[in-house]
């Protein structure tokens, strides 16, 4: 709240917004090896968000030990997402029953270390290449009859968990047709379960639509939907992603057709920054914080609450307190 405080008073242009003011939870974001836990944990205790759902990057063996390191410095202000993409789950050549061995390895990793996980990170189907200074990936574009896919979703399911996927309808637009019809039969398969998509899916309004129409247990994670999303590709085309979609006009204010299908279907989107690299945690985290603060302003109470924080609290079992004022 502090950092909140502090931004308001420093930028007398945003300070006249109207700020939603309940109880946040990040219900998605990550860690890896270019930041320190120490540093982590500052930031994650600094800035103005109640509740983190953390998956770890890097190296496998020492995931469990940097989450339990980064519980402790933030005092409880985050809950684990066992890691799924660890173990060499998104390199093609890799073999299907090691990655999944390694996913199964650091489940039972902190069971025995007494960790109260509320769920497993994003599993990765598709994902475009990236040419950056901080990542050299070839990239991959896997579907839902992928073996690998398949047994990671089983061990999700069995633990009776949300099923969080990473999908880019955009940056492979010749199968979105394939992962949409692939998605709604999961979806329909599975009806007692929730399904949610990383980053919108990068989906265009027309098919958000048709899912939320088609399904009932398919759900939408805004992560990287924002205009500093855009302004980051801007910054470095062609370097990775290029399909995000956003959800904010120029004045960073929701788009009003995005803003209505919150507000008729506000059990369907969660809440999450997906902070991951370095500079996502170091530079403009609070700026973000705000943005989508203000954005849920403008929906309608039981909406802003629902997204803000109802929604994974239900999901993900958190049993914490959504308040509307804190």
């Amino acid at each position: 709240m502090k950092t909140l405080i502090v931004l308001l008073l420093l930028t007398p242009a945003l300070s006249i917004a109207k700020i939603y003011n309940g109880t946040l939870v990040d219900a998605h974001s990550q860690v890896g090896p270019l930041i320190s836990n120490e540093q982590v944990s500052k930031q994650i205790i600094n800035n103005d968000v109640d509740l983190t759902l953390l998956s770890i990057r890097g190296k496998w063996d020492s995931a469990t030990q940097r989450y339990l390191s980064i519980q402790k410095l933030t005092n409880q202000k985050t809950k684990y997402l066992i890691p799924t993409k660890l173990g060499g789950f998104t390199r093609k050549e890799r073999d299907n029953s090691k990655v999944i061995r390694t996913i199964k390895y650091l489940r039972d990793q902190a069971l025995n270390s007494n960790i109260n996980y509320v769920g497993f990170g994003e599993i990765i189907v598709q994902h475009a290449p990236h040419n950056h200074s901080k990542l050299k990936y070839e990239g991959i574009n896997l579907d839902f009859k992928s073996e690998r896919i398949n047994k990671a979703i089983d061990i999700v399911l069995s633990d009776k968990k949300p099923v969080i996927l990473h999908v880019e309808l955009n940056d492979y637009e010749e199968d979105s047709k394939k992962i949409l019809s692939q998605l709604i039969d999961l979806a329909k398969k599975n009806p007692s379960e929730d399904f949610l998509l990383m980053h919108m899916a990068q989906i265009e309004f027309s098919e958000a639509e048709y899912l939320l129409n088609d399904t009932n247990n398919i759900h939408f994670i805004t992560s990287h939907a924002d205009n500093e999303k855009k302004r980051q590709m801007k910054r470095n085309p062609g370097k990775a992603q290029m399909g995000w979609i956003n959800l904010f006009d120029k004045n960073d204010n929701l788009q009003k057709r995005w803003l209505d299908l919150m507000n008729k279907n506000p059990k369907r989107f969660v809440l999450a920054l997906d902070n991951v690299w370095d500079g996502h945690w170091l530079k403009g985290y609070s700026t973000r914080i705000y943005i989508w603060r203000k954005a849920l302003s403008s929906l309608d109470k039981q909406a802003a609450l629902l997204i803000a924080c109802g929604n994974a609290n239900d999901y993900f079992k958190l049993e914490i307190k959504c308040l509307e004022e804190r």
